[in-house]
């Protein structure tokens, strides 16, 4: 018998459902996670879709040893419960306890989605190689992991790098957790949309108009009235990497990372974002930082995540013990 991994990673958009062996993810499922109609739904697609994706497998005769899942924080990792989550109307839920009992009670561990997508960059991606670095990723929201000396920097509470709501603007626009003028409503995905609907309100854009349609304006559709040239919602995304610099700028400034590796659905228009990015850093960190900083994205193809969870449920200890779990 294949000993097989559950995986699992559930972002603000899209929820990946995979299987895996020791180093190699060889199953997956994607679902819109607007179709998750609550948590507990989830708890009975997971254990639908792992008997499933074995099935489908080369490796029919696999059992599930434990389960490894990336989820929305804040949380707390050693009770097992979502404490709430920004993207979605789920709040303290005993994930852990109830994926258990549906699993004939197999290890399941949990991480912040950052924190697990940023583990999977350190010990599989783009972050191999570096001790001091810092994951930020750009999506719906955004999120951050704090790696120093090869371990997850957690803070007191399971609470630290929560680098989306560190306040860029203390007078601007109301943020999803409550505060205002958060890095993540003033860059993330979320936030280039709602800017992308004032135009459009406001008429400003005729590229954008065209572009939109009937259908419902995203993100992308932004970044490709830039390719065609305009200049209103390009000078969106001059702000947004503003803010984006601003931000990366204050975390070198405190944590002298050897790398930042840079995630989520918004870099994959980094050809465009990072010159901009850079240099606002460039223009607010000392000269002797200059340069010494590698900017790098992530590598693993949207599924940094995934091998995060990996990475968790292969190294469980007493199912909750996954502190030692990122050395590099």
């Amino acid at each position: 018998m294949t000993t097989i991994y559950g995986v699992v990673d559930i972002g603000g958009t899209k929820t990946l459902i995979g299987i895996a062996t020791e180093n190699k993810i060889i199953e997956t499922r994607y679902l819109k996670t607007s179709d998750i109609s609550s948590p507990e739904t989830l708890i009975d697609i997971l254990v639908e879709e792992f008997d499933l994706l074995i099935s489908q497998s080369n490796y029919k005769d696999g059992v599930l040893k434990s389960v490894g899942v990336s989820v929305p924080g804040p949380l707390n990792r050693e009770e097992g419960i979502i404490h709430f989550t920004s993207n979605l109307d789920w709040s303290n839920f005993p994930i852990v306890e109830k994926l258990k009992k549906k699993l004939s009670n197999i290890p399941v561990i949990i991480d912040d989605d950052a924190n697990a997508a940023g583990i999977g960059e350190a010990v599989y991606g783009a972050g191999r190689g570096f001790r001091n670095q810092i994951y930020v990723t750009i999506s719906t929201g955004i999120g951050g992991a704090i790696i120093i000396n090869g371990q997850i920097y957690r803070g007191s509470r399971d609470l630290a790098g929560e680098i989306g709501h560190i306040t860029v603007v203390p007078d601007g626009p109301p943020c999803s957790c409550g505060n205002f003028g958060c890095l993540e409503a003033l860059a993330s995905g979320t936030a280039i949309t709602k800017k992308g609907q004032q135009l459009l309100i406001q008429e400003q854009s005729e590229i954008l108009s065209k572009l939109i349609g009937q259908k419902t304006l995203t993100a992308e559709m932004i970044f490709e009235a830039v390719r065609q040239g305009d200049k209103a919602c390009h000078s969106i995304i001059q702000q947004v990497c503003r803010y984006l610099g601003i931000g990366l700028a204050n975390l070198v400034q405190i944590f002298n990372p050897e790398a930042i590796i840079l995630g989520g659905g918004i870099m994959n228009q980094s050809s465009l974002l990072l010159p901009l990015i850079e240099n606002e850093m460039k223009i607010r960190l000392f000269k002797v930082q200059q340069g010494h900083v590698n900017i790098k994205l992530a590598s693993l193809n949207g599924q940094s995540g995934l091998w995060g969870a990996l990475h968790l449920a292969k190294n469980h200890i007493n199912a909750i013990e996954v502190e030692q779990t990122c050395r590099i």
